[in-house]
Order: C-alpha cells, then sequence, then structure tokens
C-alpha cells in the first residue's frame, strides 16, 4: 500500500462516493457543486491536498484531505517559533473495504509524509467515531464540552460595543489573545471565511437566514460567529473573553443574533479560558452536553512537541 496526492479527476470520483456519509440536505448534484465550491475556496486552493491510500493495483482503499494551518511555538525565552499543522478531515472508506485497517494505514501513512514537511509541528482531527481508530496512531484525545443556549429576542447591538461584518475577519481575530500555553493551533481569516462560506452554501436549504454580522466587541473582548454548516444553528468560531461580563455581553448578543435570524440555537465549544464565565451561563436557556462527535484529537508530527491538556481548539479550526 502506499499514499499518493489525488488529482482533480480523482477528487471528483471521491466525491461521488462520499456523498452518502456527508450529503444530506443536498442531492448528489448539489453535493458535488457543494464540494467544487469549498476547494475553490482561497483557503482550500492554498492548503488544502486529498490523499489516497492506494493498493498495489493502483486501487484506492481509503481517502482523506489535509488543509495546512497555522501553528506556535514557545520557545524558552518567550518568543513564538511559527510553523505548520495540518487539520485532517474527510477520512472515509467505502463500505465494502471496512474492516481491513485501511484507515489506520492512511493515518500511518500520512502522519510520515506530513512528518518531512520543513515546518511541521502537528496533525488536528475532529472524530466522528470516537478515540480508539485514531489512538492507533498516536493521537490524543481533548476535552470536547458545547454549550447549548436558545435564542433571545432583542437588538444584538445593545449589549456589545459593535457588531462585526464579514470584511472585519481579519482584524478582529488580530485582536484575540493567543493562548498561554506551550504549543497551539491559530486560524487565519481566510479559515475562518471558510466555515462561512459553509453557511453561504446551505442557507437556502435550512429555511432561515444568514445572520447578518459575524460578531461583535465589547470592551476588550471580541466574539466571531456564523451559520457555518447543515444545522440551522448560530455557531461560536472563536471567544476571548476578557471578562465574564464581556463575555456575558457577547454571548448575549449572539443569542439575539439567532432570534434575528431564525436559527435554532448558539453553540460554543467549551475552552479552558472560558472557565471564569461558566457559572454565568449556568441557567434558563444554557445547557452543557457532552458534544456529538468531532472530538478533537492531535498527534505531534516532532520529537518533543509539548501538548498542554488546556490546549484549546476552538470551532474555528474544525474541518
Amino acid at each position: 500500500m502506499h499514499l499518493v496526492a489525488a488529482t482533480d479527476e480523482q477528487m471528483g470520483q471521491r466525491d461521488a462516493l462520499t456523498y452518502s456519509e456527508w450529503g444530506k440536505l443536498l442531492s448528489p448534484e448539489g453535493y458535488a457543486a457543494r464540494e467544487q465550491r469549498l476547494r475553490a475556496h482561497p483557503w482550500s486552493r492554498a492548503d488544502m491536498r486529498t490523499w489516497l491510500l492506494c493498493g498495489e493495483d493502483g486501487g484506492v482503499l481509503a481517502s482523506c484531505e489535509t488543509f495546512r494551518t497555522s501553528s506556535f511555538l514557545r520557545t524558552a525565552g518567550g518568543p513564538l517559533d511559527p510553523g505548520d499543522s495540518f487539520a485532517i478531515a474527510s477520512v472515509f472508506t467505502e463500505e465494502r473495504l471496512r474492516g481491513h485497517g485501511y484507515a489506520t494505514r492512511l493515518m500511518d501513512l500520512l502522519a510520515a509524509e506530513l512528518e518531512r514537511q520543513p515546518r511541521a509541528h502537528a496533525a488536528l482531527l475532529f472524530s466522528d467515531v470516537g478515540p480508539r481508530i485514531y489512538a492507533r496512531s498516536g493521537y490524543q484525545a481533548l476535552p470536547a464540552w458545547d454549550w447549548h443556549l436558545s435564542p433571545t429576542p432583542g437588538d444584538p447591538r445593545a449589549p456589545v460595543d459593535t457588531l462585526l461584518r464579514e470584511d472585519a475577519l481579519g482584524p478582529a481575530l488580530g485582536r484575540l489573545r493567543q493562548p498561554e500555553v506551550p504549543f497551539f493551533f491559530w486560524p487565519s481569516p481566510a479559515q475562518l471565511d471558510w466555515h462561512l462560506e459553509r453557511g453561504r452554501i446551505y442557507v437556502e436549504h435550512l429555511g432561515c437566514s444568514l445572520p447578518p454580522s459575524a460578531g461583535a466587541t465589547a470592551g476588550a473582548s471580541t466574539i466571531l460567529w456564523g451559520l457555518v454548516g447543515r444545522s440551522a444553528e448560530l455557531t461560536v468560531l472563536m471567544l476571548d473573553a476578557r471578562s465574564p461580563s464581556e463575555g456575558q455581553a457577547l454571548l448575549e448578543a449572539a443569542r439575539r443574533e439567532a432570534s434575528r435570524s431564525g436559527l435554532s440555537r448558539v453553540v460554543l465549544w467549551e475552552e479552558p479560558s472560558h472557565a471564569p464565565l461558566l457559572p454565568l451561563l449556568q441557567g434558563e436557556g444554557a445547557t452543557r452536553v457532552a458534544r456529538d462527535g468531532s472530538l478533537p484529537m492531535v498527534r505531534p508530527l516532532r520529537p518533543g512537541l509539548p501538548l498542554s491538556p488546556l490546549l484549546p481548539a476552538p470551532r474555528g479550526l474544525w474541518v
């Protein structure tokens, strides 16, 4: 078995096979168009590859995608050492080929390929099948809890200083504090816009509206959100709450934006830095649940990479 990068034709062939797994709400033709549109996005064009595990006869046994994303190591003196990490998505084996360990072999060969990249730090994936399969290939699971917040009526502008537009993702991302951990992932504005592109694709199928805003600021605190997939939810992509009161104001704005856009709820992925904010979330219309799928898992791609148990994996990193 060997690993190869897929051609455009082979990507289209995989789309036809993966429709049954990830084509919810779309026709096969609509799903193929979705995949082409997402691959045409600037972030994908620059940083995405599709990989095939092939047998000796050249037949495809399994496949996945990788997206290059930025990551940083804190050196002994404190400065940040930038590097490349790789988010892994769409790991797929046809049903007739399952049970032979092909997904594990794909992950092992892919890790060896990524380790050869000169600036490689780590691989990141979000498992929908639990931790066991990927743990075989050296991936470590991170905690995965969600907060579901009910929409509330009112003007989203009232609790905050400003609502943010989609064209302000870059400056807004620059306002966020980077995590105080030895190693962390960090998305780009194009990566966050890729999430919003998914919402632009799905909105016509969901019976709701695209949120007019992409986040908000309150004091020194910032939140970024969006309709980002095939559920009518307002998903928090990034949240930097400098104080509990500012964080509460940002989430109240999100709940009001969800109501204004006809969305069913706000979904916040819990991060270690949210701990001071959590007591204020507990109450009517707020529920903490163990995440169903999208379990974050990390595999170092260089010896000695420090993985803190407090490593954040916000929704903005998901692929």
